[in-house]
């Protein structure tokens, strides 16, 4: 249907490496294309609106990923794969996959901060897989010239991915990770939600330093009218002075625990409770229901330069070392309509936002916390947070875990944070493992009454974030091999100087390259005992070609192979 409904009549097609086959339409046209024997660069004229369109055979294709990857993991109908993007949602970046998880088709377009589409599918009447790119006449009117990148071989999906965002983005800044970002969090919003006050957190710093955490996320509930899981009294940024008598001595006091303090917010929200109401409205014409707040629309330099003065403000008077800045993907609201701000595209009003917040934020606090979250995982904001994390999935390790996984294989330097982590407080010490195992491959967040759980759970805890923090280095830079995306990732490998990490989630069973490996780390992430396994290279005498390596439920093995 998607090949049927576009004027393929008008389309020029060129035949490209691995059978796949080139559309351009409408104002769009080939102007060269360079070969390096990794990528295929082609150049693309932009004259007017128009459409790019590539179709690759399906073979044994087994699903397709995309950033902004959510519901069906597989192979949609081309009627239905669609996915909205922009500088705060998503990428034009794609990859179909076979079922032995080899790549198909990897592709990439360089169009990441304006607004767009990608509409992709399994085509029911040619029986092969098409990607569609519409070119609006917007970006025409911003550049006369982009450039899709596209896989030359065949290879493991997340290398192509790999080479993709780095052929595309290689180049492009990314926020220094401050030294914070790379350890275990303690984050209060589903330990608490907004029930928050100085008097119930401070309770849990001094566990949070003794289990191993380095930072506390002070969530939703700081701050004015913030009660109630609705935003009515946003816009103000000031503290519930009921809840933070002191917000400024409460950062103090969390310092002299070792932990670093990282404040909430959510700038664009605005609420008819704040006294910036009145001042605002003018700026924020969309209400959204589903938060009882008004939005602002950033493409007012009004809006921009207050919202860079509220975080500056922030970081400044309380003393913080970083924020959390939610809700940055509501601002989608305004795309494709009209602007009475002096800049026309939500992504580069986002992209124009964001450069300011960070560069305000550093003057402040140099080498501070900045988070972002998904689905605004784009590498164009990727210079403004070190940090990008996992959506939220409350007690949903599965979840989690594809999360965490998603984000790794399109964030570049950008740190990887998990969802906060929570539990039953009743629940067996396996659970506990369980959750915290599922975000493995990203930084550890928790959030759980640190100061209400039982000795067995904190023990859970403490050994887990040890675990983790003496694989850091491989979990969180090493080559990332992994089960497919559509079976939820399985099981999970890392590499890097001579260590092997393998996280096996399902008790599936689990091929192991030994090639160069000195030191085989296994975790058995399931509730079935052992890990079977298969050596598919590399062998050593101290591992069978085949079989079950004898590790725990929830436990784990090291094998020295060198």
């Amino acid at each position: 249907m998607l090949l049927e409904d576009h004027q393929l009549s008008l389309v020029d097609w060129v035949d490209l490496p691995r059978a796949i086959r080139l559309g351009t339409g409408g104002g769009c046209r080939v102007l060269g294309t360079d070969d390096d024997g990794a990528v295929l660069r082609v150049r693309l004229e932009v004259r007017a609106g128009g459409q790019v369109i590539l179709q690759s055979p399906l073979g044994d294709a087994a699903g397709y990923w995309y950033p902004g990857l959510d519901g069906v993991r597989g192979l949609p109908a081309d009627w239905a794969g669609r996915d909205r993007y922009s500088a705060i949602r998503s990428a034009p970046v794609g990859v179909l996959y076979d079922a032995d998880g080899t790549s198909r088709l990897a592709f990439g377009l360089d169009w990441t901060t304006g607004e767009g589409e990608v509409q992709f599918g399994v085509s029911e009447e040619e029986k092969n897989f098409v990607v569609r790119l519409p070119i609006d006449e917007r970006l025409a009117a911003r550049t006369g010239e982009v450039e899709l990148v596209i896989a030359r071989s065949p290879e493991p999906f997340p290398r192509a991915l790999g080479r993709i965002s780095e052929a595309l983005f290689g180049s492009a800044p990314v926020r220094p990770a401050s030294a914070v970002a790379l350890e275990p969090v303690y984050s209060t919003w589903y330990a608490y939600s907004q029930g928050i006050s100085d008097e119930i957190v401070s309770r849990d710093l001094p566990v949070a330093a003794e289990l191993g955490f380095r930072s506390v996320f002070l969530d939703d509930g700081w701050q004015r009218f913030g009660d109630g899981r609705w935003y009515a009294g946003c816009g103000d940024w000031v503290p519930d002075t009921e809840k933070f008598a002191d917000l400024a001595g409460f950062v103090d006091r969390a310092h002299g625990h070792g932990l670093d303090v990282v404040l909430w917010l959510a700038p664009l929200l605005v609420g008819e409770q704040s006294e910036a109401f009145e001042r605002l409205a003018p700026y924020a014409s969309e209400y959204s229901t589903g938060l009882r707040a008004w939005v602002l629309d950033p493409r007012h330099r009004e809006v921009r330069e207050h919202l860079v003065e509220t975080c500056a403000r922030l970081v400044r008077d309380y003393g913080l070392d970083g924020l959390k800045i939610d809700f940055l993907n509501n601002a989608m609201v305004y795309a494709d309509t009209p602007s009475a701000g002096d800049l026309d595209d939500i992504g580069f009003a986002m992209v124009e936002l964001l450069r300011g917040v960070a560069d305000a934020v550093d003057i402040v606090r140099p080498g501070a916390l900045i988070e972002f979250r998904q689905p605004y995982v784009s590498p164009t904001v990727a210079a403004f947070a070190d940090v990008v994390r996992a959506n939220d999935c409350p007690a949903d390790a599965d979840q989690n875990r594809m999360s965490v996984l998603d984000l790794r294989l399109l964030s570049r330097r950008q740190v990887v944070h998990a969802d906060p982590i929570m539990w039953a407080p009743e629940a067996e010490t396996d659970a506990v493992r369980r959750q915290l195992f599922a975000g493995f491959f990203g930084v550890p967040q928790v959030s759980m009454p640190l100061a209400d759980l039982t000795a067995a759970h904190r023990e859970a805890i403490s050994e887990s974030l040890a675990l983790w923090r003496s694989l850091r280095e491989v979990l969180l830079g090493g080559e990332l091999e992994l089960g497919l995306p559509a079976r939820g990732y399985p099981a999970a490998q890392a590499r890097r100087d001579g260590t092997l990490v393998v996280v096996d989630y399902e008790s599936v069973l689990v091929e192991l390259d030994l090639a160069g490996v000195d030191e085989l780390v296994v975790v058995n992430a399931s509730a079935i005992a052992g890990v079977p396994y298969r050596v598919t290279s590399g062998g050593s005498q101290a591992l069978a070609a085949e079989g079950i390596l004898d590790v725990p439920t929830w436990g784990i093995s090291r094998l020295r192979l060198g």
